[in-house]
């Protein structure tokens, strides 16, 4: 029996490699969209960072614009300024932005179609993969959609995503509208349409039949839609506008790095992204989008097909699983092979595996900073070389789970565990079916299947073959989701897989309880982990990352080094960042200029309109105070804010309308640059990459 039970555990290891290997991208392209072209024009636009505001962003702009137009587009630049689209009364990112609109008209057009990414990178990133990947994606797309279509096709190349979504939000919602967003947070890795909007039933059937790589899954935009995770298509689903944002999410150790450039980038992430916007593309231009909004659905991706259904059955399929197992726990006890008050507490000691493993996933990260420091600064919560550190994670809850399988086997009994772990999934199903809908189906489907081979199991004479089976669900569903959810890093995919891998345990329960796997999980953890701390080490090749940033008060001619973030703040941090959360430590003086600020006139009442004129060519321009006051920048209102920070500022200065508290008031000043060599001294710290450098000149006015 054990034998039997070891090669059904290797066929379902091998059920999850398949499946991941399915879900992969590829080099061969799928589509007439060529990505040896698409890298091309990715080179050209990543050649070095290219913030709002810097002569590296207009030089892109300025290319894109000339391809655009060769290619025999109507092309115009959208000029205007726009303002972050959340609530955030703290300093507030606005900015004059220039987006870039190319379009096609349609021969008979039932609306509107947007192909849209940005093209500004943060300041220490060439930003290849974000989001030059979807910007070449674009160009590409638009050499290769017929030019005779019957819907308008635009594409949109937004500006100023990075500082606050400010592009889209100056963009106008106007008609009928359906937007394919392309993005990344990473530079390589499956990509997946992680979002939609509401009301998209028709459209991700669309998708799941245009799609040549479709990845997809109503349970993470659910999940999506209760965190804080932006891009331009929050802005434009606010508008009104269907459809869906993609992006591939690995490594995540080079995004918004100076290792996002070209060589970083895997050309098969963008194969696949580009095949998939051409492909949906094409039918989206000829299909009445009129049709496009309909109801919500539940999809989820296996190997080869998107699976969706109407929304309004999700319920009850998850109910349908919990009396299926319901089922089994009756005829198993109908046979006097479980007993009912020990399954009862079965499903409820079930509870402890997974408990434990959605905390080991969560303090996983935190530990290895713990064991290297250095850690604590990556970005995303990813290490250069995660693989080792994967394979850790997951021998560590494997031997969790066999020590409390071992541990709860002498309270219950064996069958009576196995019964009430599929009794407890399907329960949790429930549970998400009600409270997160659209992310019940990896359980549901799970249990449901699991329970129909348990009661195969018992009615046929090939056991093991008959869970086996039964088991192959889960092991697509929970077993590659683990794996391919570490796309997202050991930080957040760290948290899935161990609940992941712990509820697929639950399930395998008939087959591990054969199989004694507690020891050699529990030494391979251990090999593994200090295995990946031998191999992933800093080097050229793989910086430190670092937070630092610079800012010099003009009127007192001192100046400070401030690293966000780094959990030692400073009672100087509101002085010279104007916010809370940096360490400071004293900094050479530099020679820099503050913005000028001249009351242009006051009252009624505490009102006063000043002009902010930037000294120089700089990229940021602003004011901060140390409470929220209405606030209004060139006849712009932004309620009440703490300050602004205004990118791409006129070189005239912009007009200020500050409603002030009783008594005085200190405002501060500022400007700032991304070019940490103007401090005299500074002297880049060897294999380290510095993130989002900042140079702030300031000075505080009494008003």
């Amino acid at each position: 029996m054990t034998r039997n039970a070891l090669f059904g555990l290797l066929a379902l290891a091998a059920v999850v490699a398949v499946t991941v290997w399915a879900q992969l991208p590829g080099t061969r392209a799928a589509t007439a969209f060529d990505g040896s072209r698409a890298f091309d024009d990715i080179r050209a636009i990543a050649r070095a960072p290219h913030p709002v505001g810097t002569p590296e962003h207009d030089r892109v702009r300025e290319h894109l614009a000339a391809e655009l137009r060769g290619l025999g587009l109507d092309i115009r630049v959208q000029e205007g300024v726009g303002v972050l689209p959340l609530d955030f009364d703290g300093i507030t990112p606005m900015g004059r932005v220039r987006n870039l609109v190319a379009e096609r008209r349609g021969t008979a057009p039932t609306g509107r179609l947007v192909i849209a990414a940005h093209y500004d990178s943060v300041p220490g990133a060439p930003g290849a993969s974000d989001d030059g990947a979807g910007v070449a994606t674009i160009l590409e797309v638009a050499r290769n959609l017929p030019r005779s279509v019957r819907n308008d096709v635009t594409f949109l190349v937004t500006d100023g995503e990075e500082p606050g979504l400010l592009g889209a939000g100056a963009v106008p919602a106007d008609g009928r509208t359906v937007v394919l967003n392309n993005e990344a947070r990473g530079s390589r890795g499956t990509v997946m349409m992680f979002r939609t909007s509401k009301g998209s039933g028709p459209l991700i059937d669309l998708y799941g039949s245009a799609a040549p790589h479709p990845q997809a899954d109503s349970g993470f935009a659910a999940l999506l839609a209760v965190l804080p995770n932006n891009t331009d298509f929050y802005v434009f689903e606010k508008n009104g506008w269907l459809g869906f944002d993609s992006a591939y999410t690995g490594g995540g150790a080079h995004y918004h790095t100076p290792l996002d450039d070209p060589a970083h980038l895997s050309r098969a992430s963008l194969q696949q992204m580009g095949d998939n916007t051409l492909a949906v593309a094409r039918v989206l231009a000829e299909a009445d989008l009129g049709r496009m909004r309909g109801g919500e659905s539940v999809y989820f991706t296996i190997p080869w097909l998107l699976v969706r259904y109407p929304a309004g059955l999700e319920l009850p399929i998850a109910l349908g699983a919990l009396v299926a197992a319901g089922v089994l726990v009756v005829v198993l006890r109908r046979r006097q092979l479980i007993r009912l008050p020990r399954t009862a507490a079965a499903v409820g000691l079930g509870l402890i595996p997974v408990l434990m493993a959605g905390v080991v996933g969560y303090l996983f990260w935190p530990l290895l900073g713990v064991l290297r420091p250095e850690y604590a600064d990556m970005l995303t919560g990813d290490p250069y070389r995660p693989w080792l550190y994967q394979g850790a994670l997951v021998t560590l809850v494997v031997a969790l789970t066999s020590a409390w399988w071992a541990l709860a086997r002498r309270l219950t009994g064996e069958r009576e565990l196995a019964a009430g772990g599929v009794v407890l999934v399907a329960l949790l199903g429930v549970a998400l079916a009600v409270l997160l809908p659209g992310g019940s189906h990896t359980l549901v489907w799970a249990a449901l299947f699991a329970s129909f081979g348990g009661l195969a199991a018992v009615f046929v004479r090939w056991e093991v073959t008959a869970l086996t089976l039964g088991l192959v669900p889960a092991a697509v569903l929970l077993g590659g989701g683990l794996v391919l959810g570490f796309d997202i890093g050991l930080k957040l995919g760290g948290v899935q897989a161990g609940l992941y891998l712990a509820l697929l345990s639950l399930l395998l329960l008939p087959l591990l309880q054969r199989v004694r796997v507690l020891a050699v999980a529990s030494v391979a953890a251990v090999l593994l982990l200090v295995a990946g701390l031998v191999v992933d080490r800093f080097d050229a090749a793989h910086p430190r990352q670092a937070h630092l940033a610079y800012a010099m008060d003009t009127g007192s001619g001192t100046a400070v080094w401030g690293e966000p973030g780094s959990g030692s703040a400073s009672a100087d941090s509101v002085r010279y960042f104007g916010d809370s959360g940096y360490g400071t430590r004293p900094a050479p003086v530099a020679r820099l200029a503050d913005p000028r600020l001249t009351v242009v006139r006051s009252g009624p009442g505490r009102r006063v309109v000043v002009r902010l004129t930037p000294s120089g060519d700089v990229p940021v321009v602003g004011l901060s105070l140390g409470q929220a006051v209405p606030i209004s920048v060139d006849g712009k209102a932004l309620g009440k804010r703490k300050g602004f920070a205004y990118h791409a500022p006129p070189s005239g200065g912009v007009e200020v309308t500050l409603d002030l508290p009783d008594g005085p008031t200190a405002v501060r000043a500022f400007q700032q640059v991304y070019d940490l060599t103007v401090v005299p001294g500074f002297r880049p710290a060897p294999d380290t990459a510095y993130l989002r450098p900042s140079v702030t000149a300031f000075r505080v006015h009494p008003l």
